[in-house]
């Protein structure tokens, strides 16, 4: 299961503490094992029912929002200087940790 998470998480391997990592990936491998959910479905449900038609996936619009929150750490970072520290390993995990107990709420 660990190799599915990261087909669909490529963006786990940017966090460069192993331990971080290692926890990062179990949580959604947790997930997804206790989920009547699949990976590839991941890749093919909306990732909201409130929006009519929705064609973004759960994991583009996932993915988007951490690729989102790592470019808006590193032009703080650039803009700020030594006013602003951000860890990087814990920003990228909590983003891609945020809604992974979304998997537990579908029947």
């Amino acid at each position: 299961m660990k190799d599915k998470v990261l087909e669909i998480w490529p963006e786990i391997n940017w966090i460069k503490d192993e331990d971080l990592r290692t926890k990062t990936l179990d949580a959604w491998v947790y997930a997804i094992e206790n989920s009547p959910l699949e990976p590839k479905d991941l890749e093919e449900i909306p990732f909201s029912l409130l929006i009519k038609d929705c064609s973004v996936s759960f994991m583009n619009h996932k993915r988007t929002c951490v690729q989102l929150a790592v470019d808006i750490a590193k032009t703080m970072v650039d803009n700020f200087g030594k006013e602003i520290k951000v860890d990087m390993d814990i920003m990228i995990s909590g983003a891609i940790l945020i809604d992974v107990g979304k998997l537990l709420e579908y029947e």
